[in-house]
């Protein structure tokens, strides 16, 4: 594996629902199809409001103890909010929803120079191939799997700054719980979302969204030049607000930012001293070519 880098992943939780129900009580709640988690393949996921606006997401893994459970690669800080908004739901399913962060580790893998990573621990990283992969193992064997990869194991910061560089953000910097639409942090096209599924909670408003085309804001990278503007600083265009800023990488003088497509062409943005230059990625381009110019801003 010339070339790869590892990093432990230490703000990542692990939520384990099982039960003879366990697939089909996800099945009916979140965005992505469960029966594609089968122990081959990650399947990058979320779960929304009933008004279709982002609350959590997750990588959604078989259980090689249990092929009938499910694993949650989630967010650390919010995995008891996970486990307890899925118990709302439980009602009288047969499944068992617990909080396993303690028990497992998730380490990323990617080539140093962005190119797909085909072989090597874990599974893919479905949302992108540049991503690498992610590998979920009990937490003791953490360490192992990393120096059989023979992969050079960097800081998790290092493996931040990839994410940013490709323009893909990260829900515990980028998307607000009960205010951010997954559209618009570009769940579709990063795989997150699986509209021939049937239903999930929150579909009917994000099928028509996407139905319509009435996506205005989206989140892409920004190249900052001056000083890097904190997460949560108003990115301007002249007099107007037209976005925000999220997660930021001083080293690479880039950051990810929401901003309104149709308020940001040929205009000059910026967010507190400095000024800000978005860029689409190649990932990106089809679903927002022609977009920056349209509406009329209101």
């Amino acid at each position: 594996m010339t070339g790869a880098r590892a990093s432990r992943l230490p703000g990542r939780g692990m939520v384990r629902i099982g039960g003879p129900e366990a697939r089909s009580f996800l099945q009916g709640l979140v965005t992505n199809n469960v029966d594609h988690a089968d122990g081959t393949r990650l399947v990058y996921s979320a779960l929304l409001t009933p008004q279709g606006k982002f609350l959590f997401d997750f990588f959604m893994a078989g259980d090689p103890a249990d092929p009938a459970a499910v694993l949650l690669d989630c967010d650390g800080a919010r995995a008891g909010e996970l486990v307890k908004r899925l118990s709302m739901y439980k009602l009288r399913a047969k499944v068992e929803i617990e909080d396993r962060s303690a028990s497992f580790a998730v380490i990323a893998f990617w080539n140093e120079e962005g190119s797909p990573m085909a072989e090597g621990p874990g599974l893919p990283d479905p949302r992108n191939p540049q991503m690498g992969r992610r590998a979920i193992t009990p937490a003791n064997d953490a360490e192992a799997v990393i120096k059989t990869s023979k992969a050079t194991e960097v800081p998790a910061e290092a493996w931040r700054r990839h994410r940013i560089s490709l323009g893909i953000g990260d829900a515990a910097e980028d998307f607000e719980p009960d205010r951010t639409f997954p559209l618009e942090v570009n769940f579709a096209e990063l795989n997150g979302i699986d509209f021939h599924k049937g239903c999930f909670v929150g579909q009917e408003v994000t099928s028509r969204t996407k139905r319509r085309g009435s996506v205005r804001k989206r989140l892409l990278p920004v190249h900052v030049e001056g000083d890097m503007p904190a997460p949560g600083t108003p990115v301007k265009g002249g007099v107007r607000e037209v976005g925000t800023i999220h997660s930021t990488d001083a080293e690479s003088e880039r950051a990810l930012a929401l901003l309104r497509l149709d308020l940001i062409s040929g205009a000059v943005l910026e967010a507190g001293q400095a000024e800000i230059r978005p860029e689409i990625p190649g990932w990106l381009e089809a679903s927002v070519e022609g977009m920056e110019s349209s509406g009329d801003g209101e």
